[in-house]
């Protein structure tokens, strides 16, 4: 028995090493590296494209917000918006711009201006801000303030570490979406393709004679799958490094989301045998499991309850609300842990779907 699991598990080894090997010379991985790249380059090129990101950018509130906003956006080289409230101020502030800051006028704001008394304003920054993009904006806005109304402004800082909150827009939820689609489009494309080719081209009987048994074939199938996850997932990520506050739960996240779609992803090899069977449920399953996160975050409506408790506790909509979670300033340990939980219920339900359909063709 003892000899048989590194048998076993050379088999496995030996079957993935193959297939990368054969995804390599058949460019299978650059056609991921691209697909992926497809998917996020858009929405990482438009700040460029619309030539905003440079820009020093301010989120206002307090005393008559809007017309010192307004003032600021008829300069060339500066940008504002009125919010009101802080909430919405640091929702603003979060979403992911690289020159922004959030300014909070003093109540008296008006009063002091008539008067050309000092004027102290409070300023707001992301976690992620380097300090000396931080002093650029704050003498930045306190010139332009000081040009616009004539008084003395000193800006003072009163809070650099603004986290995305489960409210907030912006790159926090391109990045999770473009996360979660590179994984589960990514595989639950291709992990059956490897199943299914297996069967096209025979080789599968083949394998069956040998020692590797369909067990050995599976295991070894979804080792390949989770490293073309792997390699999507090292694409979206690096890119958005600055955002992430908290790297365990991000960690932890990514590799159950990874083992749903691959366990998915097996169980359609398993139950068709060729790709026009495939094609039209891989599709489908796709759109299912990427449902749930995208109505999680980006529609604003209110869903009927059994609905919204369906797009809540799916997969997707689980590994949205988490990495959502490590974005921001603390986690709730115990929704991480119930999120977390249900995503591997399902994985250990397609887990059991999966044994049990290896048994059914090994019979």
């Amino acid at each position: 028995m003892a000899s048989r699991a590194p048998n076993h598990l050379k088999m496995i080894l030996t079957i993935a090493r193959k297939d990368i090997t054969q995804a390599i010379k058949d460019r299978m991985i650059l056609g991921v590296i691209i697909g992926v790249l497809m998917l996020i380059l858009p929405s990482q090129l438009l700040p460029i494209i619309l030539q905003n990101e440079s820009m020093p950018y301010a989120v206002i509130y307090g005393s008559e917000p809007t017309a010192l906003a307004n003032k600021l956006t008829n300069l060339p080289d500066t940008s504002a918006y009125s919010v009101k409230s802080l909430a919405d101020l640091k929702d603003e502030v979060a979403s992911g711009r690289n020159m922004i800051i959030g300014l909070v006028l003093p109540v008296d704001f008006s009063a002091k201006v008539s008067t050309n008394e000092s004027i102290t304003i409070e300023a707001y920054l992301t976690h992620w801000i380097e300090q000396d993009v931080a002093n650029q904006l704050v003498e930045h806005f306190e010139k332009k303030i000081h040009d616009l109304v004539g008084n003395p402004i000193e800006i003072t800082i009163v809070d650099d570490q603004v986290h995305p909150d489960e409210n907030t827009r912006g790159t926090q939820v391109m990045f999770i979406l473009q996360l979660i689609n590179a994984i589960m489009t990514m595989t639950l494309i291709l992990v059956p393709q490897l199943m299914i080719t297996e069967k096209e081209t025979h080789t599968l009987d083949a394998l069956l004679v040998s020692p590797a048994s369909l067990s050995d074939l599976v295991i070894g199938k979804g080792l390949t799958g989770f490293f073309y996850a792997t390699i999507a997932v090292l694409i979206v990520v690096p890119m958005n490094l600055k955002i992430i506050a908290h790297w365990p739960l991000m960690i932890l996240s990514i590799i159950s989301g990874i083992t749903f779609a691959v366990l998915t992803g097996l169980l359609i090899g398993l139950l068709f045998g060729n790709n026009q069977q495939a094609t039209m449920v891989m599709w489908v399953g796709g759109i299912i499991a990427l449902a749930p996160a995208f109505i999680k975050l980006i529609l604003t409506v209110n869903l009927p309850p059994i609905l919204d408790a369906f797009v809540n506790w799916m997969p997707s909509g689980q590994l949205a609300n988490l990495l959502q979670m490590s974005l921001m300033k603390s986690v709730d340990t115990q929704a991480a842990l119930l999120g977390l939980g249900s995503i591997w219920i399902f994985n250990i339900i397609f887990l059991g779907l999966n044994l049990w359909q290896i048994r059914q063709q090994t019979r």
